[in-house]
């Protein structure tokens, strides 16, 4: 095999690692989304253990920057090296490329998982609380959406199952901006063995506008 076709070779191994974990607009990454297409699991333990989807992206990686490296003359570790930061660095920069220049509505909008929270307590059977939000808007116009927790594994069995902690309330987002929304909840609880108060963190979000919707 020739170096030029080394070097196609490569470039297809690690732009298909980066296709494999491109998530946008949704969160669920599209090799996770072509796995159970095709039929495959996307988990050892159905929805927990080792990630085949992210396994199968590593190997395709380190099989472009092998083949990467053998394939070029000069510079090869600094390309290679460079090769690995930009398929992990890049995918991000072009969805905030694309969310600050093309994206409208709740397409142009982030969610800052890291930065988010709710924190709740219970009187006899009312759970009140407040979640903090965090959103960047990419976009030069104001965002108008309603949001919503969407079921996650750790919270089978709760109340935060099927907590809806903003109804039909629409949060609105500034142009340019990143801000933190506290949005107050309240819902009834019959389960007296739900704690007296807590907080959770990291939740996944449904976000809607119109007729569009996004998971994040």
């Amino acid at each position: 095999m020739s170096r030029r076709q080394r070097l196609a070779v490569a470039l297809l191994l690690i732009t298909s690692t980066i296709i494999l974990n491109w998530s946008y607009p949704d969160a669920k990454a599209l090799g996770a989304r072509l796995f159970q297409w095709v039929g495959l699991p996307v988990w050892s333990r159905g929805a927990s253990g080792l990630n085949y989807v992210g396994i199968t992206s590593l190997l395709l990686l380190f099989a472009g920057l092998f083949t990467l490296r053998t394939a070029l003359q000069r510079h090869a570790r600094k390309i290679t090296l460079l090769a690995l930061l930009l398929s992990f660095w890049l995918p991000s920069q072009l969805v905030v490329a694309y969310q600050s220049v093309w994206a409208k509505g709740i397409y142009a909008l982030e969610y800052v998982k890291d930065e988010s929270s709710c924190n709740y307590k219970k009187e006899d059977d009312q759970i009140t609380g407040t979640c903090s939000l965090t959103f960047v808007n990419h976009s030069g116009q104001d965002i108008q959406f309603t949001a919503s927790i969407r079921n996650q594994r750790y919270l089978v069995g709760s109340f935060l199952e099927s907590l809806d902690i903003l109804g039909d309330q629409t949060l609105t987002m500034p142009p340019r901006q990143k801000k933190t929304i506290n949005v107050a909840f309240t819902k009834t609880v019959a389960d007296a063995r739900t704690p007296a108060n807590g907080s959770f963190y990291g939740m996944d979000l449904a976000v809607k506008s119109d007729e569009e919707e996004r998971d994040l």
